[in-house]
């Protein structure tokens, strides 16, 4: 059972001896009260018939002759039977006749009998016992009636109780006599039993195998104990065998033992050797990775020193490049661990070193110089760090084609900071550092070298663009300004003429003159897109308001009315301060690169817009942003077009550059940079595509160094000349013609240049030479040139003036001919053309041309 198998072998006996004869005792004692019960339950039967036939016998009279107080009588008589609960009378048809107790004729049961007669009947039901008993008489055995008895079951209770009673105490006292005997008698079985539960327990916690167990037998506990001293026997003869052998196991296991840790600890050496090695391995992999990717020799330097300082531990790193002329080292890389002594050390990044205080002079043989203890040197660098607190130092060359290149010197706070594997290391690294650092050197020689090339070519290529520029404006400028100097010349004539003009007419001229002069301003400067201004050159007061107000009635057309033709509508909004200060400048520049960008701004907008322009005053430090000059006039040009990409934007202002395609020559915008060069201004450009663009163009205000003479008219009065004129261009005749005639002026034209010579030569046959020759440059079979040598050939005492369309180009150069007294540009100027023939007339200059 499961819950024996725990408790000790004594109270196991005990109880299994208790159990056993509790569970007989038991039996016995059900069998003897299940006799006893069913016993009494007959005597009550019995008794209860007994009773029934004395009170039938008694009843018979009453029961003969219908007496009904008699039988009622006689059932009375139970009164002193406590048993009987119920008792009743039935006469000889069935029906009760009698009861007793009285009110209990409810309780009395139906007659059984269905004839009226019947055998006697006793059953014991859940709490009671009946009878029917017949009654009869004596003589004749005629049936008379039937009595009925009721007991209850008490008597039977009480029977069982007091037999459980006696049972109870029976075992009660079995318990106590068995419980004595079973701890007296289990000794006989227990006892071996402790004795060798002692022992082994013994054995199993002192290792004692020379113990043994008391016999008390020759049962099967004695055979029990007889095989367990044999066994312990056995066991302390092989555990005398197996300590011997441990003995001797263990000699040799103390043996074996201490080579194992010998051969551990060199292991551990190796390994940690090896590790150490696998280390610095590593990093020298990851500094050598480190520095691949730069190509700068300070980032080399400075990554190197970063990575010994954090992974190999040094206190102090140094990195420097050897100079051989004057023998130093020059510190390009420096590091100090402790912020303290970094304070303390006077040596930086970019300071020099000479090689001979530094006693590491071995390292230009390529010798690894090892400091131990720095106390112990002499030298003034190693006294000096020393002092700062650095006790070791190791200085390794970086050796480039057998050369020294620079020196890795580093330095650790204790003495014999460094080992061999260090100085290994160390001499390993400078290999890679040295190599690295000479390639990244070489390439930034190699670097600057291209750019240089690189800027080279770019002004090589920007010279033959503007060369070619040059070439293309000398090529076109004779025929622009040719056409230019009847529009500009006529216009003049008539603005000067007593006509009755309106002022709006005089407005229109004037923007014809003005937009001619301009043009011809145009030609002259495409060759000097980036020419600086000349010191001396002639500049005017000038407001910015008013050059944009012309502007913006100059492109009118542009920006009304051809677009509205094409029901294009775009807006122009000027917005001018009131207190913008005048600036020295050339004005026709400065309105030229403002038409520029306002033509530019009406291109950018084919399906319309809006363009803004607005003026306004800068007033700041002369110091700010490098500006020498403290006040500046600022114009913005915006316009809400198509907008400029970032390359776009970089590259607009170079010569050539267009985005219009067949329609732009890639020159306005590099106009206005050169404009803005020429008047030490500045110019600003914000664009994105889809939403427009801004020029914004910045003016020094500062004083006009020499300002342009007025084109007032001279008042003096010049004596009339004999002048020919020698032009193949009829209109520029005639107009010369008009200008010199309305002076006062004889004027003979001609058309080439022999036709020329002839009227030079045919008055001079009549000794009325001409007092003045103007003749234009390039003409067909005979030209400026030839015409100027031959006159003065002939005729060294008369002026010749050259009127050329390559007039600014030839003052430029000075390449004019040497016959040539003076040259006139084109288109002509009334005022330069005056000036020009007063320089040269008789009667202002008190010398004849030899006619007289």
């Amino acid at each position: 059972m499961p819950v024996l198998q725990d408790i000790p072998i004594k109270r196991k006996l005990t109880a299994i001896i208790m159990i056993a004869s509790t569970v007989a005792l038991l039996l016995v004692s059900a069998g003897f009260v299940a006799y006893e019960l069913a016993t009494f339950r007959q005597t009550m039967k019995n008794d209860l018939l007994t009773l029934g036939q004395f009170i039938g016998d008694r009843s018979t009279a009453a029961l003969s002759y219908k007496v009904q107080d008699d039988a009622e009588q006689e059932l009375h008589a139970l009164i002193y039977r406590k048993h009987i609960r119920t008792a009743a009378f039935y006469d000889d048809k069935g029906n009760l006749f009698a009861v007793y107790p009285p009110q209990a004729s409810k309780k009395v049961p139906p007659h059984p009998y269905v004839t009226g007669t019947g055998a006697d009947i006793e059953r014991f039901e859940s709490d009671r016992l009946i009878l029917f008993h017949t009654i009869t008489d004596d003589k004749d055995h005629s049936f008379l009636g039937t009595v009925y008895l009721e007991s209850d079951l008490q008597e039977l209770h009480d029977r069982f109780f007091c037999l459980a009673g006696i049972v109870l105490l029976f075992m009660v006292a079995s318990w106590a006599v068995t419980l004595l005997l079973a701890s007296f008698l289990q000794r006989v079985i227990t006892r071996p039993i402790f004795d060798l539960a002692q022992t082994a327990k013994a054995v199993t916690a002192e290792k004692n195998y020379s113990l043994r167990v008391a016999k008390y037998g020759r049962d099967e506990l004695g055979q029990l104990v007889d095989g367990f001293n044999e066994m312990l026997g056995q066991i302390q003869d092989r555990d005398s065998r197996l300590q011997h052998a441990h003995d001797e196991l263990e000699v040799r296991v103390d043996e074996r033992t201490r080579k194992l840790r010998e051969e551990i600890v060199e292991r551990g050496r190796t390994e940690a050797a090896l590790q150490q090695q696998f280390v610095r391995i590593s990093l020298l992999n990851q500094i050598t990775q480190a520095i691949s990717d730069r190509q700068d020799t300070d980032s080399i330097l400075h990554v190197v020193l970063r990575q010994l300082e954090e992974h190999l531990g040094i206190d102090l790193g140094i990195l420097a490049l050897f100079d051989a002329g004057p023998r130093t080292l020059n510190v390009s890389a420096l590091c100090v661990k402790n912020s303290l002594l970094a304070k303390k050390f006077d040596l930086r990044e970019g300071g020099v070193l000479p090689l001979a205080e530094t006693d590491f002079e071995r390292c230009e043989k390529g010798q690894t110089v090892y400091i131990s203890d720095t106390l112990k040197w002499k030298t003034s660098f190693i006294e000096k760090i020393a002092v700062i607190g650095w006790r070791s130092v190791v200085a390794v060359p970086l050796m480039v084609e057998e050369k020294l290149f620079g020196m890795l010197i580093a330095g650790r706070l204790q003495p014999q900071g460094f080992n061999s594997g260090d100085s290994e290391f160390l001499r390993m690294l400078s290999e890679h550092v040295a190599l690295a650092a000479h390639q990244a050197r070489l390439h930034a020689d190699l670097e600057k070298a291209y750019n240089e090339l690189r800027l080279t070519q770019a002004a090589v290529l920007q010279q033959e663009r503007l060369k070619a520029l040059g070439q293309m404006a000398s090529g076109i400028a004779h025929d622009v300004n040719n056409a230019l100097s009847p529009v500009i010349g006529f216009t003049d004539l008539i603005l000067r003429g007593k006509y009755a003009l309106t002022d709006d007419l005089k407005k229109y001229l004037g923007h014809i003159r003005t937009a001619g002069e301009d043009i011809a301003h145009i030609v002259a400067r495409l060759r000097e897109f980036y020419r600086t201004r000349e010191v001396n050159e002639a500049l005017q007061y000038l407001n910015l308001n008013t050059l944009v107000e012309q502007v913006v009635d100059m492109t009118r057309p542009r920006w009304r009315d051809i677009p509205q033709s094409n029901g294009v509508t775009i807006e122009v909004q000027a917005a001018l301060a009131p207190d913008v200060p005048r600036l020295a400048g050339i004005e026709s520049e400065i309105r030229e690169a403002i038409t520029n960008l306002v033509l530019n701004a009406v291109d950018a907008m084919p399906k319309g817009g809006k363009i803004t322009i607005v003026t306004r005053v800068i007033r700041h430090d002369g110091s700010q942003n490098g500006n020498k000059y403290p006040v500046q006039v600022a114009v913005d040009i915006s316009d809400t077009g198509t907008g400029m990409s970032e390359e776009t934007r970089r590259r607009c202002l170079e010569p050539f550059f267009s985005t219009k395609g067949k329609r732009g020559t890639g020159l306005g915008l590099a106009m206005v940079y050169g404009v803005m060069g020429r008047h030490e201004g500045n110019i600003e450009i914000d664009s994105e595509l889809g939403k427009g663009t801004t020029f914004r163009l910045f003016f020094p205000v500062r004083a006009a160094t020499r300002e342009a003479e007025p084109e007032n008219e001279t008042n003096g009065k010049v004596a009339p000349m004999q002048i020919l004129c020698i032009d193949d261009e009829s209109l520029l005749r005639e107009l010369l013609k008009e200008i010199l005639e309305r002076d006062g002026h004889e004027v003979v034209l001609t058309d080439n240049g022999q036709a020329g010579l002839a009227e030079f030569r045919a008055a001079r046959q009549l000794r009325r030479p001409f007092d003045l020759v103007i003749t234009d440059l390039g003409m067909p079979h005979l030209d400026g040139r030839q015409v100027a040598k031959t006159i003065k050939t002939e005729s060294p005492g008369t002026p010749v003036v050259m009127l050329t369309g390559w007039g600014a180009f030839i003052k430029e150069d000075g390449s004019g001919p040497e016959e040539v007294d003076g040259i006139l540009s084109k288109p002509p100027r009334s005022r330069e053309l005056r000036e020009m023939i007063r320089r040269f007339n008789p009667a202002q200059n008190g010398h004849t041309n030899g006619k007289h």
